[in-house]
C-alpha cells in the first residue's frame, strides 16, 4: 500500500505551454473534502482513491468511489464529489498540454470514466516518480513530469480499453501481453510477427481484435508511440537527431525525419527551434 501523504504541488509553469503533455498539479490527502467544479475547470484531471468511500456525482449519473477506483474528468465537465465518511484517501493530478487534446482523443479517452476496482501499482509508481522530481526541482521537474503524465494516460488507456472489450477473458489474455510487450519493446526493432509470436494467434485475428481495443493498426500504433518517445527527447534533450531516432526504435535518421515531417508537417529539427522558441 503506498504511503499516505498530504501534499500539493503547483509547479512552475512559465515557458511549458509548448510541452505537448503538461502537468499542472499534483496531490494527495487522506481526508478528501467536498470539490464542485462547473465549466470553468481548464485541466483535465486524474483521481484515484486509495481508501475510504465517496461519491462522485455527473450531470447525468453518479458513482460510488472506493479503494482502487480511478476517475479521469476532462476539462470543463461540470462534476462534485464527496466523502462518506472523514477519511477518504485520494490521490489526484491535473495537466493539460499543446497536443493534449490530440492525444486524448487518439486514445479515446475525451468523455468522464471511472475505473472500478484497479490495481494502482504502475499508477501510483508514476505518481511517486512525478511528485519526487517536483520536489527536487520545481522548475525543470515539470518537463520530466511531461514524459510521466504521457505515461500515465497510456496506463488508463490500456485500462479502459481491456474494461471496454466484449466480456471474453480470452480477448484481454491476448491483448494485455502484447500492449506491454509493446511499451517495453518500441525503442527497437520491432516486427509484427514477434508480437503475434507472444499473442499465440494468427496474425489476422490479433490484428481484427487490437484495432476493436485500440481503434488504430498495431502498425500505426507503434509508430505514435515513438513519435511520442521523439517529442519528448526534442523537448528535453539536446540529444542529435540521429540518436534520437536510434533511441525512439527507427532505422535510421533520414527515415525518422521522413516520418515525423509527414506526421508533424515539421522536421525533427525545425519542431526542436519552434517549441523551444514559443516556450522563451
Amino acid at each position: 500500500m503506498a504511503k499516505a501523504i498530504e501534499t500539493q504541488i503547483y509547479p512552475y509553469a512559465e515557458k511549458t505551454q509548448g510541452l505537448p503533455v503538461c502537468l499542472r498539479g499534483i496531490g494527495g490527502t487522506e481526508y478528501q473534502g467536498y470539490v464542485r467544479r462547473g465549466n470553468e475547470a481548464c485541466w483535465h484531471q486524474v483521481l484515484y482513491c486509495l481508501s475510504g468511500t465517496g461519491c462522485l456525482n455527473l450531470p447525468d449519473m453518479s458513482f460510488e468511489i472506493g479503494a482502487g477506483d480511478v476517475i479521469f474528468l476532462p476539462k470543463a465537465f461540470p462534476n462534485e464529489y464527496f466523502p462518506h465518511n472523514k477519511r477518504w484517501e485520494m490521490r489526484w493530478v491535473v495537466f493539460d498540454g499543446s497536443r493534449v487534446e490530440e492525444l486524448l482523443s487518439e486514445l479515446g479517452i475525451m468523455k468522464p470514466f471511472v475505473l472500478k476496482h484497479i490495481d494502482l501499482k504502475e499508477i501510483n509508481k508514476l505518481f511517486d516518480k512525478m511528485l519526487s522530481a517536483l520536489r527536487v526541482d520545481r522548475v525543470n521537474g515539470i518537463y520530466k513530469c511531461s514524459g510521466l503524465c504521457y505515461q500515465l494516460l497510456l496506463e488508463l488507456c490500456c485500462l479502459l480499453r481491456n474494461e471496454k472489450l466484449p466480456a471474453d477473458d480470452i480477448k484481454n489474455e491476448i491483448l494485455t501481453p502484447v500492449l506491454t510487450h509493446i511499451e517495453e519493446s518500441f525503442r527497437r526493432d520491432l516486427p509484427v510477427n514477434e508480437l503475434v509470436s507472444i499473442s499465440g494467434v494468427s496474425h489476422q485475428y490479433l490484428g481484427r481484435i487490437f484495432h476493436q481495443a485500440m481503434g488504430t493498426s498495431i502498425e500505426k500504433y507503434i509508430r505514435r508511440r515513438r513519435l511520442w518517445e521523439a517529442k519528448t527527447l526534442l523537448l528535453e534533450s539536446d540529444l542529435p537527431i540521429k540518436d534520437i531516432a536510434c533511441r525512439c526504435g527507427f532505422a535510421d535518421a533520414g527515415y525518422f525525419s521522413t516520418v515525423f515531417r509527414r506526421e508533424e508537417g515539421l522536421t525533427p529539427a525545425s519542431y526542436r527551434r519552434k517549441i523551444r522558441q514559443d516556450q522563451k
